[in-house]
């Protein structure tokens, strides 16, 4: 291929979102897309309801607030990568973030 690559985030998203027994896995790899290179190092996805609540760990305050500012944004690029209306809400939370 020439010219830039795909991210392995793209890669993850696209071969696993289709597999119902991969869905965590397909959601944390689009959510990390959808945050970007130097959001995503610093927030993790921790869980998503039934309602398709996202439930985002960020590092410090600082960065949970710009997540929660991205919040529609981050969940519209979601919904549009993932085919499908599956990030409803955002909410996140200071802690540290599982690796």
């Amino acid at each position: 291929m020439r010219g830039r690559g795909r991210p392995i985030a793209t890669v993850l998203t696209d071969v696993l979102a289709p597999r119902a027994d991969a869905r965590a896995v397909a959601l944390a790899a689009a959510f990390a897309e959808a945050c970007g290179w130097p959001l995503s190092r610093e927030v993790t996805l921790r869980a998503v309801n039934r309602e398709g609540r996202l439930i985002a760990v960020a590092s410090t305050r600082g960065w949970a607030d710009q997540i929660a500012s991205l919040g529609p944004t981050i969940r519209a690029r979601m919904n549009a990568r993932l085919g499908r209306e599956v990030a409803t809400a955002l909410d996140v939370r200071v802690g540290p973030p599982d690796r």
